[in-house]
Formats: structure tokens, C-alpha cells, sequence
């Protein structure tokens, strides 16, 4: 390989990495992960919360940059649009069922505080049972992955590449500098949850509400935005 091509490959390659890790810090994307790494306040947990739904966003965005590449399609812009109002739709949906899930904690404490005789008991959503849908990170990551910001930081640049293993060596160093930064997110995060849920649940439900609250708001906003 030439020097002049070796360089170019490199920088592409470069390119793609760095896009990757800046695109996981994504407000929408920090947000929806945020609700998964309170259901499990645990750092390594977390950390997988993060690498899962980074995972779903893979899938999605090799999908539509095979579309580019092998077919020669060109994103509608009212695909965009749809896919930007499926992850507001997602925000408050998580925004919702973290907020109802929090209730049932509540609830469920309360059961174990003033009826200690009972023999059955509700299921618990306390935070470390295993309680959270495999797939549902992942899942939230393929939604993303469609919205408008991936095709900014991924599926224009790849038009400009010539060789088709360039192309997706460029995807693939996205996707894993994009997974790599969510999973550090969701590690760092995880302790700080972990914590306030060590220093007493009011402080953590309150953080949880919170989040919950932010979430809701955040795809309120996402929603008006793209009507």
C-alpha cells in the first residue's frame, strides 16, 4: 500500500473512531441509557447496559450504511424525521416505565415495612434483581441508531469513500468508539448511583425521579421539534 493511501486510510479510520465515541454523547442517547443504569445500580452492570444498547445502535447503522454502499439508496428525509419521532416517542415511554417502576419499589417496601407476617410477597423491582428485559437496551440503541444525528456523523462521510472494505472498516471503528464511550458512561455512572442508593433510597428516589422527569422532558422536546 502507498504511503499517500496508507495516511488517508489511517485519518479515515481515525475519523471514524473519534465521531463514534463524540456521537454516544448524544443527549438522547445519554438520557435513555441513564434510565436503564438506575434500574441496576451496580458499575459493571451498567457498563453492559451501556455496551447493549450501543450494540442495537450498531446494528442499525451498518444496516443503513449497507444500504448506501450496496445499493445506492439515498435516505429519505422524511425517514429521518420519523425515526427523530420514534426516539422522542422512546424517551417518554422510558420516562414512563421508570417512573412506574419506582412506584412499585415504593410499593413493594411498604408492603415489607407494615405486613412482616405475610408468607407472599409481590414481585420486587428493588434496585440489583433481575427484573430488566434483556433485550430492551438493545432494542432502544436500534432506534437511535436510525435518527438523524447518524446520518451527520456516519452515512455521509462513507459516500466519500472510495473502497467498499474502507467504508465499512469506517462503520465498524464508529460503532466501537461509540460502544466503548457508552459503556465508560454507563460504568461511571453506575457508581454514581450506586452510591446515592448507599447513602439512603430518598436520595435515590429522588435521582430517579429525576431522571425520569429529564427523560420526559427531553422527548417532549424531540417530539415538537420534528412535527
Amino acid at each position: 500500500m502507498p504511503l499517500s493511501e496508507f495516511i488517508h486510510s489511517s485519518l479515515v479510520l481515525s475519523t471514524g473512531l473519534i465521531l463514534g465515541m463524540r456521537h454516544a454523547f448524544d443527549r438522547d442517547h445519554i438520557a435513555a441509557v441513564t434510565h436503564f443504569i438506575s434500574l441496576e445500580p451496580d458499575p459493571v452492570k451498567s457498563a453492559w447496559f451501556g455496551c447493549r444498547w450501543a450494540l442495537g445502535h450498531a446494528v442499525t447503522v451498518l444496516f443503513l450504511g449497507s444500504l448506501i454502499l450496496l445499493l445506492h439508496l439515498k435516505l429519505e428525509p422524511s425517514l429521518q424525521r420519523y425515526a427523530e419521532l420514534a426516539v422522542g416517542i422512546t424517551l417518554i415511554g422510558l420516562g414512563v416505565w421508570r417512573l412506574l417502576l419506582l412506584a412499585l419499589e415504593r410499593r413493594h417496601e411498604h408492603a415489607h415495612r407494615h405486613r412482616q407476617t405475610r408468607h407472599t410477597h409481590m414481585h420486587s423491582h428493588a434496585p440489583g434483581r433481575e427484573h430488566v428485559h434483556r433485550m430492551a437496551p438493545t432494542l432502544v440503541g436500534v432506534v437511535h441508531g436510525a435518527s438523524g444525528t447518524a446520518e451527520v456523523f456516519v452515512l455521509l462521510p462513507i459516500t466519500l469513500i472510495s473502497a467498499p472494505w474502507l467504508a465499512y472498516a469506517y462503520l465498524a471503528l464508529f460503532s466501537l468508539g461509540c460502544a466503548a464511550t457508552m459503556s465508560a458512561y454507563g460504568y461511571v455512572a453506575g457508581r454514581f448511583y450506586r452510591r446515592a442508593n448507599q447513602t439512603g433510597q430518598r436520595i435515590y428516589q429522588a435521582l430517579v425521579i429525576l431522571t425520569s422527569v429529564s427523560g420526559l422532558g427531553l422527548g417532549a422536546i424531540w417530539i415538537l421539534k420534528n412535527l
